[in-house]
């Protein structure tokens, strides 16, 4: 059950998180750590200190997600799932976050020690509890599921270790990640209408970000998005903008990663913008906070130098909980 904290920051307006991923959000000391304890062998050639951050922008989305391949490997014990969460939740209360939506992948975890998924979506969820109690947070968990062949079987999964828990309220939406030039089965978008209309999850997808502005219109027209995750790339049609603005459906901006990965090049301007005067509404988010070795207050600051008022990033924690999946926010 999500646990009933308030939502309002003691002294500086709260931040609320809509977008981050949770390995994305390990500090770098935390993931030293937990390799050495579980003695974690490298890849070939990767080297933790230039590879594991990304500071600069990479050359394509393949470049700047280089980090995953040491990410995938762990925890394989239970405590170190505890310890990453708590580090995770750590790092947001350091910038006032006091609502958050952590994305994971649940089947690698299951993998990873070597339990069913529901066993791993209790950890997690268990986890999960304990840190956002410790500070003071409210959180849902968005369960992601990566495109690729099998993705309407990881779909399949998650959706029965979900049901096998008892549908727990902590879960609150499911999310299609990875690279978008892969393709996935023809079923999947029904999968996710599906699993929308009978457990009321929120979907939210992955589109956009790699300059295919047709991914974003397939994310609302097929999978029936409530939020799109990046959807840079719609900026390209103002027919679509206009259609966003329309079903109000919210865009997920990450002004750090979009520049870091490319989704906005370094001579181009932030669509943010674009956004703003056909009035779609948009939340700023971090995405992977420990890459960038950033936090959201920078998302927020960068989101100013992308031409947003101090006003707009005022009123950010409201329009987050407007659409947030978690229920019963103030």
């Amino acid at each position: 059950m999500v646990h009933k904290i308030s939502v309002d920051g003691p002294s500086e307006r709260a931040r609320a998180e809509l977008h981050v991923h949770m390995n994305g959000a390990i500090p770098l000391s935390t993931i030293k750590e937990i390799l050495a304890d579980e003695s974690t062998e490298l890849p070939p050639s990767f080297s933790i200190e230039k590879d594991m951050s990304r500071r600069a922008p990479c050359q394509s989305l393949a470049s700047y997600l280089t980090p995953w391949q040491v990410l995938r490997l762990f925890p394989k014990k239970r405590e170190n799932l505890d310890r990453l969460c708590w580090a995770v939740f750590s790092k947001l209360a350091q910038n006032n976050v006091r609502l958050v939506e952590l994305r994971s992948s649940v089947l690698y975890l299951a993998t990873l020690q070597q339990c069913s998924p529901p066993q791993a979506l209790e950890r997690l969820i268990e986890s999960y509890r304990a840190a956002s109690n410790r500070f003071g947070m409210r959180f849902g968990l968005i369960l992601t599921v990566t495109r690729g062949d099998y993705s309407s079987v990881g779909l399949s999964t998650l959706l029965k270790a979900y049901q096998d828990l008892g549908e727990p309220s902590d879960v609150v939406g499911l999310d299609l990640a990875g690279d978008e030039e892969i393709s996935y089965p023809a079923e999947l978008p029904s999968l996710f209408r599906k699993a929308k209309d009978r457990f009321g999850l929120g979907v939210t997808i992955h589109a956009g970000e790699t300059g295919r502005v047709e991914n974003v219109r397939a994310a609302m027209e097929l999978f029936d998005a409530d939020r799109i995750g990046h959807g840079t790339a719609a900026s390209k049609d103002p027919h679509l903008l206009d259609l966003l603005a329309r079903q109000d459906i919210c865009i997920e901006v990450c002004p750090i990663s979009n520049r870091l990965t490319g989704a906005v090049p370094v001579d181009e301007a932030h669509p943010l913008l674009d956004f703003k005067r056909h009035k779609v509404p948009f939340v700023i988010c971090s995405d992977n906070p420990g890459i960038h070795q950033q936090g959201l207050a920078d998302d927020h600051a960068m989101a100013i130098t992308e031409g947003l008022s101090e006003n707009d990033i005022y009123e950010q924690f409201d329009v987050a909980k407007r659409y947030s999946f978690i229920e019963g926010l103030d």
